[in-house]
């Protein structure tokens, strides 16, 4: 490609490429167009992208309604005197009402996920969205099980 040494760069703007994708960019929630990494160099590197498969969606949708599940069911082991609140935070805001228990919980699982959303291409959030998936049904199926054995029917 010898023709181009001499050819003038015509070029009016910087190459955007040479800056790390954003977190949050105006393509983030309408209008995006990447969904992957492209090319082999970036597979080392942090990837965000402005468009989520529907797989993503429905593992960080479960996980959401598994917090609220796992936290309908920890209100009621309290009540009945089974169980106690381990998570500090979340005592604190279960002796001011139930009602504030189930919206911090719900609301910093929903923060979480809001972050591991934007970073679905690190690998540490690649492998620990299906690892929470299987710990929070895991927790759930316990909590189930310790209600039938020490709950009436």
């Amino acid at each position: 490609m010898d023709y181009l040494k001499n050819t003038k760069e015509r070029r009016r703007f910087n190459d955007r490429r040479k800056r790390p994708t954003p977190i949050l960019s105006r393509h983030t929630f309408i209008g995006g167009q990447r969904k992957s990494m492209r090319r082999a160099d970036d597979k080392g590197n942090h990837i965000f992208v402005d468009i989520y498969s529907t797989r993503l969606m429905i593992i960080l949708l479960s996980l959401l309604i598994f917090s609220y599940v796992d936290a309908f069911l920890t209100l009621s082991l309290i009540k009945a005197g089974i169980v106690t609140e381990v998570n500090p935070v979340l005592s604190f805001y279960l002796e001011l009402d139930t009602s504030y228990f189930i919206l911090n919980k719900t609301l910093l699982t929903a923060l979480s996920l809001v972050i591991l959303c934007l970073h679905k291409n690190v690998l540490i959030t690649r492998i620990g969205l299906p690892f929470a998936a299987i710990t929070y049904i895991s927790v759930i199926a316990y909590q189930i099980y310790i209600m039938r054995i020490y709950l009436p029917h």
